[in-house]
């Protein structure tokens, strides 16, 4: 009986060293939440790969879409498997091309794990080759072929399939510890959130708004994109803040040109209070540099100076196009684009500060009390579970 599987080979995990055991084992954990509702026998680690056996073939494309959206993998590849007989690896080989025009190019790209095998990689490339052109009349093109035919000799069994199929690679989510990501229902944030994620960091999130002065939209949308962020983590937090009243006292009582450095300020305080009293290590933000007044050097500066916890801000180098390629690349861009009204750029002065003074902007939240109208509003602050399956 035929077995099919999929060897799914590793990216990062490669490079563990003595560690590489314990990523390997929240790789395989992972990889058992997201195919929880599909067929097969078992994942295991063999010989530098991961091997997930009895696979339903019928089911590609539902295997496809939960894997590519496990973080770790470099890609991965249906195949069958066949003992280490050359005569079972010619017929299987020649099996995969029964359905191919008669104008198209293949080549086959063979790989030995197992160094004892009688004949080496360039060898079976020629002989399984040969085998294919003589049966099919296909042409070999050995640069961008049309099939690219993959056999994998690991230990006493040959794997074969055709195309590997690309992920994201990264570290698996789960490896780097847990942070708090704040997030609007723009583009960036959720860019820089998923790039926290691929480095194997579990992220729960905190989003601010200003309803009922805006619509509830933000919420709505946030909580859209973190549907499909879960397509990589499964599930996370989300905490929701109303910034309103702290919003229209700080309006109410300093220059206008500070006011949005004041809202970003009050922010990172309400999200260091989360931080520090559920564990996370750091806060994540999607700032990136001179993108908007606030988002300089300088205003950067004094934002950093309100949080006790470091914040990472991964986007800091990207220009707005690389945002929003990946944006696209990993399913949030739609979301984004949708009409919604931030808590910040709602009240934008016209002339926003945009080379803050630490001192300044200190003495301006001293003027405003913040920290003390923080400590009376906290209590507003919700929780709520997001699952990519409810």
């Amino acid at each position: 009986m035929t077995e099919h599987v999929i060897i799914l080979h590793l990216h990062e995990l490669t490079l563990k060293g003595n560690n590489r055991s314990w990523f390997e084992k929240i790789l395989i954990k992972n990889l058992s939440i997201h195919l929880n509702e599909l067929p097969y026998k078992d994942i295991s680690c063999v010989s530098g790969r991961i091997i997930i056996t009895n696979i339903n073939i019928d089911m590609t494309r539902d295997y496809t879409e939960s894997l590519s959206c496990v973080l770790g993998i470099r890609n991965f590849l249906f195949a069958t498997k066949v003992d280490l007989d050359l005569e079972k690896i010619k017929v299987q080989s020649l099996a995969l091309f029964s359905n191919f025009e008669k104008s198209k190019t293949f080549r086959v790209s063979s790989r030995r794990q197992n160094k004892n095998y009688k004949l080496n990689s360039q060898e079976i490339n020629c002989i399984v080759g040969e085998h294919i052109q003589v049966n099919t009349g296909l042409k070999v093109k050995l640069k961008n072929p049309d099939i690219d035919l993959i056999i994998e000799i690991v230990n006493d069994k040959a794997f074969i399939g055709k195309e590997k199929i690309g992920a994201y690679g990264g570290l698996p989510v789960g490896t780097g510890e847990q942070a708090l990501s704040l997030i609007s229902s723009g583009i960036d944030s959720p860019v820089a959130s998923f790039n926290l994620l691929k480095r194997g960091v579990r992220l729960d999130y905190i989003h601010f708004h200003s309803a009922p002065a805006t619509s509830n939209q933000s919420i709505y949308n946030v909580e859209s994109l973190l549907k499909v962020l879960c397509r990589y983590q499964l599930k996370c937090n989300l905490y929701l803040f109303p910034l309103l009243d702290i919003q229209n006292k700080i309006m109410d009582t300093i220059d206008s040109k500070f006011w949005v450095l004041l809202f970003r300020r009050a922010m990172v305080k309400i999200s260091n209070i989360v931080a520090i009293k559920n564990n996370y290590k750091v806060l994540v933000s999607g700032e990136n540099i001179g993108q908007v007044a606030s988002q300089t050097l300088s205003n950067i500066v004094a934002i950093q100076d309100s949080s006790n916890i470091p914040i990472i801000r991964p986007l800091s180098g990207y220009n707005k196009e690389e945002i929003i390629n990946q944006a696209e690349d990993i399913g949030t861009y739609k979301i984004s684009i949708e009409p919604y009204q931030d808590c910040c750029s709602y009240f934008v002065p016209p002339n926003p500060e945009t080379k803050a003074k630490l001192e300044r902007i200190r003495f301006q939240e001293k003027k405003v009390n913040l920290d003390e109208m923080i400590e009376s509003e906290i209590f507003k602050l919700e929780k709520k579970e997001i699952k990519l399956h409810e």
